[in-house]
């Protein structure tokens, strides 16, 4: 960060801190405005719950102000004040896109929301908001950024010759597959970890791994298929024990989210001491096996040690198998045969491959080499920034 990037977050975490303190010692030093109940919920949204039911998500002030202050922190590497920031990240009773967007804020970047329900900007539109803003940071899915790719070279441009710089994807995705996003952009990329509740649950460190954002919270484990914890289990649904101000004990929160959790004690070469983390996926999209649950995240190391998958990868469970669609390099289907043999050997009958649509343009799309941008929702003419060059419509 920037010299005056750092003295405006600081100013802003000082300001948050404050307002912390104040509600943890019950308001004695708080301005007027503060709420008498700081643990009343002050966000909600909803998630799915690995049996397919809706259930609500509150947060209260101050959980919500220590994400904003750890999600700026997972973000202070990657953003700076020349930057102009897509975010995709989900609105509609969710967390997550209110969360990214403010830590973007204050940190001085250029931002342009777009959400992911696709209605006012659909794939096409956002792919025009990128080039006509020279965006050089995109926060959203793999999937997405894997599909965007497509476009763009569906419409006879190179991604990798665009602004971009950096990736942050916000839901699972093997190593393997997100490098293949990653280099079709030309750009970089990072992986933060969100559950229903907690926007910035775990965020990378110097190594690229995936740590627990502060010990104010324990990872344990719940068995899938038994509902109980698992204390000496290494993959199961994430529970979070919470360290609430005031509570006598820890809240446990289930997140719906797979994930394996090495042993305590296993070393990073970043240092770092907290629980590393490795997100697989939701628990809803997982299928039984006698080896445990199975996911898209444990197919995608499979099929990415081929060099034919491209970045777009699908699934869902089907009949007790996970059907899954894969982009392969090429048009005339050749490379499908031997990529559904590798995943064949590797997981038996619990898995099956089926190709992907490669054409990312549906018929009522606007044509790739024009502005996606519609009559009804014209792309504005104007710079993001002032005296920044690289954010200029061309």
């Amino acid at each position: 960060m920037t010299s005056s990037t750092t003295a405006r977050f600081e100013a802003y975490f000082d300001q948050w801190l404050h307002t912390l303190e104040a509600d943890t010692h019950g308001g004695t030093d708080a301005r007027p405005d503060t709420p008498t109940r700081p643990t009343a919920p002050v966000r909600y949204g909803e998630w799915e719950g690995p049996d397919g039911s809706t259930r609500p998500v509150r947060t209260s002030r101050p959980e919500w102000m220590r994400n904003q202050i750890d999600m700026a922190l997972a973000l202070s590497g990657l953003v700076t004040p020349d930057d102009v920031v897509i975010v995709a990240a989900p609105y509609e009773l969710s967390l997550e896109g209110a969360s990214v967007e403010r830590a973007v804020e204050w940190l001085g970047a250029s931002l342009i929301s777009v959400g992911t329900s696709n209605t006012i900007c659909p794939v096409p539109r956002l792919l025009g908001l990128l080039h006509r803003y020279r965006a050089t940071t995109l926060v959203c899915s793999p999937q997405l950024a894997a599909d965007l790719a497509a476009l763009d070279e569906a419409g006879g441009r190179r991604p990798a010759a665009s602004s971009l710089s950096t990736l942050v994807t916000t839901r699972p995705a093997a190593p393997e597959r997100l490098r293949r996003i990653a280099d079709a952009w030309g750009a970089s990329a990072t992986q933060l970890f969100a559950t229903p509740a907690r926007p910035a649950t775990a965020t990378p460190c110097r190594a690229g791994r995936l740590h627990l954002v502060a010990d104010r919270f324990a990872a344990r484990l719940r068995s899938p298929v038994q509902g109980r914890l698992d204390p000496g289990g290494t993959r199961g649904e994430l529970v979070l024990d919470v360290h609430r101000p005031g509570e006598p004990a820890p809240v446990a929160q289930p997140t719906g989210e797979l994930v394996e959790l090495p042993a305590p004690g296993t070393s990073c070469p970043c240092g770092s001491g907290r629980q590393l983390v490795v997100p697989l996926g939701r628990v809803a999209d997982a299928v039984r096996t006698e080896r445990g649950p199975l996911t898209q995240v444990d197919v995608e190391h499979c099929l990415f040690t081929s060099p034919h998958p491209r970045g777009q990868v699908t699934s869902r469970p089907v009949g007790g198998r996970l059907e899954v669609t894969c982009a392969v390099a090429g048009t005339d289907g050749r490379q499908l045969p031997p990529l559904r043999e590798l995943v064949r050997d590797r997981f038996g009958p619990a898995v099956e491959l089926q190709p992907f649509d490669n054409d990312p343009v549906s018929a009522n799309d606007p044509p790739p080499d024009e502005d996606p941008a519609s009559a009804e929702h014209p792309v504005p003419e104007q710079d993001l920034t002032e005296g920044d060059t690289r954010t200029r419509s061309s």
